[in-house]
């Protein structure tokens, strides 16, 4: 039962992604000209007008054709992995989306386990202790964090590290004398580890305010029904009434929230990987934008729109792992 609705949920996810990668193409393309323009342009003031390099460009990436045609040779060769080269640069852009894919979706898939390891027991904190110090103070910390924008926090942190640990450089994320060393090697994992959890902690603090929230007004929501003063009455113990039934029925809009917060991190990295300049997709998209590279563009969003989709994917299976009801309509 369970099979079945994941791959029902694999198949509505194509449509999606296509729809969304013809979006992605069109709204890349909006602005006028194009790197080709842009490099005709500079050969003209250089007067070194190279006709046989630009035809060459032209029909390697199909400028010549209208942009329909152009979506269709481009989403073709990104389901074959031929992705072309970085127009500024000349870099395979399966390489680059190599490099960088793989740590973009570690610390995005870190974020999240520590926005929930830190919201769940403090949601359910603030839950039980209603309307005592410790829930206002929560609240306080709370709406702090989700009203002071990430790069602010990585900019104090920053200027805390250097004052408080000068031989630390929290920016990248591995050390510059460790660089040489296999990935294997323990101090190389080590440092790796220390400066993970500076973007991890940075970009989790907004969304676990926010979860905490979430998860508090969910369980103080489900304390309130007839079924938890039957359990109480019944004469179990009051962590036990609050783990085995609120907090249960609680999880399921909280898990349904990643598909909301994966975006959000994957969005916020852009400015925290400039300040911190960590080798996620976010500066090389940047870059990607600003020179008009667009199909580098293109790549690197459309890799961030399926990481949000699988997210949502991801929320989805735990939601029917959970709640026995979705997989019984499932059927």
């Amino acid at each position: 039962m369970l099979i079945r609705y994941i791959l029902r949920r694999l198949l509505i996810s194509i449509p999606v992604l296509l729809i969304i990668s013809f979006s992605v193409f069109m709204i890349i393309h909006l602005p006028p000209g194009s790197f080709l323009d842009s490099l005709i342009e500079q050969m003209e003031r250089e007067g070194m007008r190279d006709e046989a390099r630009i035809q060459a460009l032209r029909e390697q990436y199909h400028f010549d054709q209208p942009l329909t045609v152009r979506y269709f040779y481009w989403i073709r060769d990104f389901v074959h992995g031929r992705l072309g080269r970085s127009f500024q640069d000349g870099v395979l852009v399966a390489d680059i989306l190599r490099q960088r894919v793989p740590v973009t979706a570690a610390i995005s898939i870190v974020t999240i386990l520590f926005t929930w390891a830190i919201a769940l027991p403090f949601g359910i904190f603030a839950a039980v202790k209603k309307n005592t110090f410790w829930d206002y103070f929560l609240t306080f910390i709370g709406l702090v964090a989700m009203a002071t924008p990430a790069f602010v926090l990585a900019l104090i942190f920053q200027v805390m590290m250097k004052n408080w640990w000068p031989g630390y450089d929290p920016t990248g994320l591995i050390s510059a004398h460790l660089l040489d060393r296999p990935w294997y090697d323990g101090a190389r994992m080590a440092d790796l580890l220390k400066h993970l959890a500076v973007p991890v902690v940075i970009l989790g603090t907004g969304g676990t305010a926010g979860m905490i929230r979430i998860m508090r007004a969910n369980v103080i929501d489900e304390m309130r029904k007839q079924y938890v003063l039957c359990a109480r009455a019944r004469g179990l113990h009051p962590a036990l009434v609050v783990l085995r039934y609120p907090v249960r029925v609680a999880l399921n809009p909280f898990m349904s929230n990643i598909g909301l917060i994966l975006p959000q991190i994957i969005s916020g990295s852009v400015i925290i990987s400039i300040v911190l300049s960590l080798p996620t997709l976010g500066p090389r998209l940047l870059q990607a934008i600003m020179s008009q590279d667009s199909y580098l563009a293109s790549s690197c969003v459309f890799i961030e729109c399926i990481l949000a989709v699988l997210g949502v994917l991801i929320s989805d299976i735990l939601l029917a792992m959970v709640d026995p009801r979705i997989r019984f309509e499932a059927k």
